[in-house]
């Protein structure tokens, strides 16, 4: 429940504080004004009984702010309540857009020009849309049936993964975390999209791969449990994230920009970059505050910049997969024709088995899956 109202606020504050735009002058208190944003999106979100609302927060407004600040807090969700459906929205449609479905202007309009109005609404619903999850199972332990089964003793729904073997969606993730499943690293935590990107790798044999950017290690065991011959090296600028790795691979805490390997050592490598992380919205609403839009294009840059880099240390004919959780152009086709065009590498499909284009695009309202993007690249 805390959680359900705390993520919710970020998700809708734009559409929250336009209503109490109308009712509240400039100035207000910030504890006063998270105070109104829970109460009104519990009233107009999750659909709880107005007058219950209404009561509680008045009554914890009296005992911590005292009786005035208890009779504003009572005005104005009781105004906001009795006027929120008369309340006109601006004329521009871009302007109502963003209000409507609590977006900032900048990323409204940027989609409206890719998608159009009607692509612009859905894609904008489904990101707003409460988070399905989805896990991976490490099948060389557990079926993915029995994992099935175990969730639905637990209250968890699950239903099979929409491309990958491997993938199962669940509607909620609290009932597993004290699960041995969760526990063991029998499954994980790991959109599809995600999946794709380790399983894109594609390595033979023994081969010598690089997780660049490896994080707390998802598509590193990803590796591992796909390919155990793969010998794996494990890479994050901050090397604490990648003591949480339990898979067999060698741990370094270095840069992908500025890393210590050798040139041609590596015959795969994954670079899963530090992105504006718009694909993720669904599951993380403060992305779209966070987020100004030079930052895609500063993205972009250092992508690309780490591309290079990363491209030195890997041999000619090998592999580099490039991934982030971005559905913009500046990060995603963009990064890799520029590469391309510089002649450093020849595009490949990154999943032939699954799709016939040349990279993977998942635009969240087409797809179903968060924003991602792949590509592999053979080295020249």
């Amino acid at each position: 429940m805390i959680h359900e109202i705390a993520s919710g606020v970020i998700r809708w504050k734009l559409s929250l504080d336009w209503l109490l735009s109308h009712f509240v002058k400039e100035g207000l208190k910030k504890d006063v004004r998270y105070l109104l944003w829970m109460s009104l999106y519990q009233i107009f979100f999750m659909k709880k009984a107005a007058f219950h609302v209404v009561g509680e927060t008045v009554e914890y407004a009296k005992k911590e702010k005292g009786q005035r600040v208890a009779n504003f807090v009572n005005a104005v969700l009781r105004r906001s309540i009795r006027e929120k459906d008369r309340l006109p929205l601006p004329s521009d449609p871009l302007v109502r857009l963003s209000i409507e479905h609590s977006f900032p202007p900048w990323l409204v309009r940027r989609w409206y020009g890719r998608f159009g109005e009607e692509g612009l609404t859905a894609l904008l619903r489904v990101l707003n849309r409460t988070p399905e999850f989805t896990l991976r199972v490490d099948s060389g332990r557990t079926s993915r049936e029995e994992v099935m089964r175990r969730l639905a003793d637990r209250g968890v729904k699950a239903g099979k993964g929409r491309f990958l073997d491997r993938a199962l969606s669940v509607d909620r993730l609290g009932p597993l975390l004290d699960d041995e499943l969760f526990k063991g690293r029998v499954v994980h935590v790991q959109d599809e999209a995600s999946q794709m990107a380790g399983l894109a790798v594609a390595p033979s044999g023994s081969d010598l791969i690089l997780d660049a950017c490896a994080g707390q290690g998802t598509k590193t065991e990803q590796i591992k449990e796909e390919w155990p011959g793969a010998r794996v090296v494990a890479m994050d600028l901050e090397g604490k994230k990648l003591l949480s790795i339990r898979a067999a691979a060698f741990l370094v805490g270095g840069d992908a920009l500025k890393n210590p390997f050798k040139r041609g050592c590596f015959d795969s490598i994954l670079l899963d970059a530090p992105c504006s992380s718009l694909g993720i919205i669904r599951k993380h609403p403060e992305i779209k505050w966070r987020r100004r839009e030079r930052d895609v294009a500063v993205f972009g840059g250092a992508q690309r910049e780490m591309i290079k880099s990363l491209g030195e240390n890997l041999r000619r004919g090998g592999h580099l997969v490039y991934s982030v959780c971005s559905f913009e152009p500046e990060e995603t086709t963009g990064v890799v024709e520029q590469v391309v065009g510089e002649g450093l590498f020849v595009r490949e499909k990154p999943l032939p088995a699954l799709f016939p284009d040349e990279d993977f695009l998942s635009v969240p309202h087409l797809s179903g899956m968060d924003g991602f993007f792949i590509a592999r690249l053979r080295k020249l």
